[in-house]
């Protein structure tokens, strides 16, 4: 089935396409079409993004597998860079919509028969055209008929709010939906069968799904992990090895005694590393909460993270950690839980500086709530990325990412009342700062020394 080719005989001069952020690289259900379209001496308006590096001329190149650079030459494609028309956080729509005239101008002049005009719709129209946005369709299909042009719109299904979703079907015929070679064609009432359709499907099975994914986050983690504990024991056993070794060349039993005394002391340095990764491995989503002092858990969170800021030979940059705990407060809590949470915010942070940054971990009170915040000098993020942070399988990482280590952490502070406050700007960091309600200490018969008294 050609969809492109089945719908551009229409009266409509608006084409939906939907598609995704994660669909894999072999699906090119665009690319027959363009061939066509340019081998037929068609031309193209490509509106594209500064920020975007996917759309330049060599990523189109690869992705529609044809010679994009030849064709701009040829005045076969021109550019559109939609952020020239930002101004003071709004677009400015009618220099938009006569810039693509000019443009079609230039390609009716460069002798092309049919001309196209591709715009992706992702985020950034959604956050900077609202209120204008039907009048921008209006336009567009008004133009598109009067110039025999086709409008493709791609929407990025992932990035576009909820409101934007009864102007989309308003104004399409027909939806060509993703597949590796081709489109599959919908029209309004069909989509939305399907998509009712695999939403039951979906609710069926994402839960075993999730269960799934979180079993290879909780995996991703503790490899982590496991990398500054098997540094940290490879020292010890250094450490051990040389005292061990000096010790059997003395003969005077105090000097003996001393170094075994640090072997000793060594080794206790051992058990308490590995039995902090028993302890994560033992650690169940299903255990019971209880009271635990805030600061504790925060301290064993950094304990089993500070060797990502050990220096890396080989690199230039430098990871600092600053720690601030000066909270006094205790938490009702699944303990597991709250250190997975941290843990998961922490990795974030230090992904996000990539071997070069300053982080800074502070707790304090107040009022009735105990706060943790969590900074860090990475990238940072715009306002777009902010909104979307804590969906699942989000992730800026790409392959590297599961997308749902901070979805697990958002879920773990709702679960505990928490608050959590994100504060980022593009370049310059990003902060977490959680609120959790304090809880009165209350002791066991374990925390009391054998003459009664608390010794906590």
């Amino acid at each position: 089935m050609n969809g492109v080719e089945n719908i551009k005989k229409g009266d409509n001069s608006l084409i939906g396409i939907i598609s995704s952020n994660y669909r894999s690289e072999d699906m090119k259900p665009f690319k027959n079409h363009v061939f066509n379209h340019f081998n037929q001496g068609g031309g193209m308006v490509y509106v594209y993004s500064n920020n975007k590096e996917n759309q330049t001329i060599d990523c189109l190149t690869k992705l529609w597998e044809l010679d994009a650079n030849r064709l701009y030459h040829k005045g076969r494609i021109t550019f559109i860079c939609r952020e020239d028309f930002l101004e003071e956080n709004q677009i400015d729509t009618k220099g938009f919509l006569q810039k693509i005239r000019e443009e079609l101008n230039q390609l009716d002049l460069n002798g092309t028969k049919k001309k196209l005009i591709y715009i992706t719709v992702d985020s950034f129209w959604g956050n900077f055209i609202v209120e204008d946005i039907q009048q921008v369709y209006d336009n567009l299909n008004k133009l598109g008929k009067d110039r025999e042009t086709k409008i493709v719109f791609r929407y990025i299904v992932e990035e576009l709010q909820e409101k934007h979703m009864e102007n989309l079907l308003k104004n399409h015929d027909y939806f060509l939906v993703d597949g590796t070679e081709d489109f599959e064609i919908y029209n309004s009432s069909q989509l939305t069968f399907q998509a009712i359709n695999v939403l039951s499907r979906h609710n069926a099975t994402s839960r075993i799904y999730q269960k799934e994914m979180m079993r290879v986050e909780y995996w991703k983690t503790l490899g982590e992990l496991m990398e500054g504990t098997v540094h940290d024991i490879n020292n010890l056993l250094i450490t051990i090895l040389g005292y061990a070794q000096l010790s059997m060349t003395l003969e005077d039993p105090r000097e003996v005694e001393d170094y075994l005394k640090i072997i000793h002391r060594t080794a206790m340095d051992g058990k308490t590393i590995t039995d902090r990764i028993q302890n994560h491995i033992r650690g169940s989503y299903d255990s019971l909460k209880d009271v635990y002092k805030f600061n504790s858990i925060v301290n064993s969170c950094i304990d089993m993270t500070k060797h990502k800021f050990k220096p890396i030979v080989g690199n230039k940059g430098k990871m600092e950690l600053i720690v601030d705990l000066q909270s006094n407060g205790f938490i009702y809590a699944n303990e597991y839980e709250i250190r997975q949470a941290i843990i998961n915010i922490i990795l974030n942070g230090i992904d996000a500086m990539a071997n070069n940054g300053k982080m800074i971990i502070k707790t304090y009170d107040i009022g009735s709530q105990v706060v943790l915040e969590i900074s860090d000098t990475g990238k940072g993020m715009d306002e777009n990325t902010k909104d979307m942070i804590f969906r699942p399988y989000f992730s800026t990482k790409g392959d590297k990412g599961t997308g749902l280590g901070l979805n697990i952490a958002k879920k773990i502070f709702d679960n505990h009342r928490a608050k959590v406050l994100v504060d980022s700007k593009l370049g310059h960091g990003t902060k977490f700062t959680i609120f959790l309600p304090l809880e009165e200490k209350r002791y066991n018969v374990a925390e009391l020394d054998i003459d009664g008294y608390n010794i906590n």
